[in-house]
């Protein structure tokens, strides 16, 4: 489900002067004729344009040449038809959603192509990638095996090598590593995105815990000598800014302009206009007034006109549904204690009283009632479209829908074998997840910063109807309470949150008497590694004192593989760097604060990384910067109990192919 979120005010800020920047640049491209039945524009008139791509357009999505001659590689790509300098962020106002699937360990754990999963064979081709390796968090959102879902650039780009998704994923800080890494190199990167509620807290509205969180993940072109025009984009999912952060790449950092980006090579320009599709120009991230974030019109959108491009890749609508990790276990001991099988996919037995739990990803999934088959749309910025009741007569009144959806045939006619033919098995039986491309298409002209909405259909609107009813006669609603957090109460509040008001973190001994909300802790970037070769444990530090390990900044250290949960036990201020005495004359520097705090082992360290069992390993001076607060796992609002989850539904717009309706 797309309702969205209202950002914090100086998130909202950036936001909206970033737009007014962008639809003003927009509003002052030359007019050209698109050559489209729908366009109106007076570059039309006598015009003998053989284009049907608007001159302002970057970015396209293309079928990418000779990618069938290797083993996952990516059926499309993004190419630039004009140079990106070093610092363009591919998408000018905004980023895109980020999602987690939380305990996955049993759907990606089979490497045979035939049987898999889906959710196996995206990992397999990129699409999805550990939690803890992205780096972006989101790796303590539960309990067992978690990915990050990278809708847009991050989903749709190519990586920067050919390496299959075993080395790709791996939780290991110099997997994927090979001799060339000089011509292996990803020319775009994006930052940690912005987390927050938007203005939906848990006990005021009901849409809390049905949105993703965490937004804004914006690329950036970050190669030294940008992308030239008819260039690939291409994203990190081989480690490779991790390798350089740690100098383990074989390029070194003085010699880093003379590097090339590597991909399938450059694409025809004129090619790429006739044959592509654009990316970007008609719809960009703003607030909206009624679920928090929308997507709103860059430009006027003629009726009939596309709207954005909607790539989705297709799945089983039960790998959406997971059970956590302890979950599991009771079902096991169940299956044992009442001689039964566990079986799989729709055959698994759960014992009574346990129900399955929905993947959030769910609600941003198209699907048909009749169907097992579902479609996650990953083209950039589509996932901020909010709903609005049908146009149609009949509708709710008021504001209504103002786009449609469609079938893109310019991409989709390339296929040999169409997937829209095939039963849900057969679907599930191609090698690639990708080769399915739909998109959105205005129902009449669509006004300048006026937001796209669409119908989600009538089975999602009677879901949504009962959810809000039941969210709002529940007694626990409405109030400052935190209860169906999982039992916390009164005392709940996000990591986010914690990070922005809390400057000195408190003792263990001073929680004891103020503690923090039990939803959170804190957690250290602190690299740990044991030296096996001296036959002991040994910090990346040298020991100085015997009483605790010296923090000392490091190349790579603020990875998110090194973040460890971590316990404060004292605090002090900050120290002349010279005489480790307090200086006098000018005082501590103001506010800040060194800390020293017990190290534990996050889940999933590899074994020379693990503190061993029963040793107490402390550091001191450890600077605020380098702590966080992290929410527990299942804590945050897309573990809530009873948070809404259904699909958005296609059933009356005629385009579900009736090959794909096994369900009575």
């Amino acid at each position: 489900m797309h309702r969205l979120k209202t950002s914090r005010r100086s998130s909202s800020f950036t936001i909206a002067f970033a737009i007014l920047l962008f639809v003003a640049s927009l509003a002052s491209e030359e007019e050209v004729c698109t050559n489209r039945d729908d366009d109106s524009s007076s570059a039309c008139d006598g015009s003998s344009a053989v284009s049907d791509s608007p001159s302002w357009c970057r970015l396209y999505l293309a079928a990418r040449p000779n990618s069938s001659n290797r083993s996952h590689s990516r059926q499309y790509g993004i190419y630039t038809v004009k140079h990106l300098p070093r610092g363009t962020p591919l998408t000018p106002t905004s980023g895109d959603i980020l999602l987690h699937l939380i305990d996955v360990d049993h759907l990606l754990n089979n490497n045979d192509t035939q049987q898999s999963s889906q959710l196996s064979k995206w990992y397999q081709h990129g699409f999805l990638v550990d939690a803890i390796t992205s780096g972006y968090g989101g790796n303590y959102e539960g309990k067992g095996r978690v990915v990050s879902v990278l809708p847009g650039v991050g989903m749709l780009a190519a990586s920067s090598s050919s390496s299959s998704a075993a080395a790709t994923n791996s939780n290991d800080r110099n997997s994927g590593r090979n001799s060339n890494d000089r011509d292996n190199r990803p020319n775009v990167w994006a930052k940690i995105p912005t987390t927050d509620e938007a203005n939906h807290p848990r006990n005021y509205s009901p849409l809390a815990g049905s949105f993703a969180l965490n937004y804004n993940l914006t690329y950036v072109v970050n190669h030294p000598m940008g992308i030239e025009g008819g260039g690939e984009v291409l994203v990190d999912r081989e480690g490779w800014f991790r390798r350089q952060a740690l100098g383990l790449n074989n390029e070194s950092k003085n010699d880093e302009s003379s590097s090339e980006s590597d991909s399938d090579g450059n694409m025809n320009i004129q090619q790429l206009h006739q044959s592509g599709i654009c990316l970007e120009g008609n719809i960009h991230l703003s607030i909206s007034t009624s679920t928090g974030r929308g997507a709103f019109a860059s430009r006027l959108l003629k009726k009939g006109s596309t709207v954005a491009p909607v790539p989705v890749l297709s799945l089983p609508r039960e790998e959406l549904r997971y059970l956590r990790t302890q979950e599991w276990k009771k079902v096991d001991k169940w299956r044992i204690e009442n001689n039964g099988s566990r079986g799989g996919g729709d055959a698994v037995i759960l014992p009574p009283g346990m129900k399955w739990r929905h993947q959030l990803m769910l609600n941003y999934c198209f699907g048909h009632s009749n169907s097992s088959v579902l479609l996650f749309p990953y083209g950039p910025l589509v996932n901020y479209v909010n709903y609005a009741p049908s146009s149609e007569p009949g509708g709710e009144g008021g504001v209504t829908a103002n786009i449609g959806i469609r079938w893109s045939e310019k991409l989709n006619k390339a296929n040999d074998l169409d997937p829209r033919t095939m039963s849900p098995s057969e679907l599930w039986k191609r090698p690639s997840p990708e080769g399915l491309v739909m998109e959105y298409f205005a129902l009449r002209d669509i006004q300048p910063n006026e937001e796209i909405l669409i119908a989600y259909g009538s089975v999602w609107s009677k879901a949504w109807a009962k959810h809000e009813k039941q969210w709002k006669d529940d007694p626990n609603n409405k109030k400052i309470d935190g209860a169906n957090a999982g039992g916390h109460g009164n005392d709940y509040s996000p990591a986010y949150i914690m990070e922005d008001v809390i400057s000195n973190l408190r003792t263990a001994e001073e929680q004891l008497l103020f503690p923090y909300p039990k939803n959170i802790f804190t957690a250290c970037f602190y690299s740990y590694r044991r030296d096996e070769s001296k036959g002991g444990a040994t910090s990346t530090t040298k020991w100085t004192l015997n009483e605790a390990t010296p923090w000392t900044m490091s190349r790579g250290l603020f990875d998110m593989m090194n973040l460890r949960p971590c316990k404060v036990i004292s605090r002090e201020p900050a120290k002349d760097r010279f005489t480790s005495e307090y200086n006098d004359r000018q005082g501590p520097p103001s506010g800040k604060m060194f800390y020293t705090a017990i190290i534990q082992n996050r889940p999933g360290l590899p074994e020379n990384e693990q503190i061993p069992k029963g040793e107490k390993h402390i550091v001191s001076g450890i600077p605020r910067e380098a702590f966080r607060f992290v929410d527990k796992s299942y804590t945050s609002d897309e573990h809530l109990e009873g948070a809404f989850r259904q699909n958005i539904g296609l059933e009356e717009t005629g385009v579900f192919p009736e090959a794909w309706l096994d369900l009575s």
